[in-house]
């Protein structure tokens, strides 16, 4: 697989599709959580999150739309919620519940590529 500066979004890519649209997608998610969170900083925390779910809602449907990978999208969701930090109590950190279906691909794909970025 190859990238491109130019490519902005991983979905936008020519080579998204099949597996490659996993770790595309695993990039997108974390640009557009990130992304929000930075628009809407102003904004109280559920907003913040609220503004976030939205956003990556769309991106599960930009994915379910260009037929990236139907098989690994379709009928798929991704919640995120707050939980308090265990190792600061009193603080909230994102968690993200992925469909199971979902969540096992991309930790499928992303340990494949781990695996292929040792060996060279």
């Amino acid at each position: 697989m190859t990238t491109s500066t130019q490519e902005s979004w991983g979905f936008l890519h020519p080579e998204c599709h099949g597996q490659n649209a996993l770790l595309f997608f695993s990039w997108d998610l974390a640009k557009t959580i990130e992304q929000q969170f930075q628009l809407h900083a102003g904004s109280p925390l559920p907003v913040q999150l609220q503004e976030a779910q939205k956003a990556v809602d769309r991106l599960l449907k930009q994915y379910v739309q260009i037929q990236a990978n139907p098989t690994a999208f379709e009928g798929q969701n991704i919640t995120l919620h707050l939980e308090e930090n265990e190792e600061a109590p009193g603080e909230a950190v994102l968690a993200l519940e992925t469909s199971p279906h979902l969540e096992s691909l991309i930790l499928q794909v992303q340990a494949d590529e781990r695996a292929r970025s040792t060996l060279n």
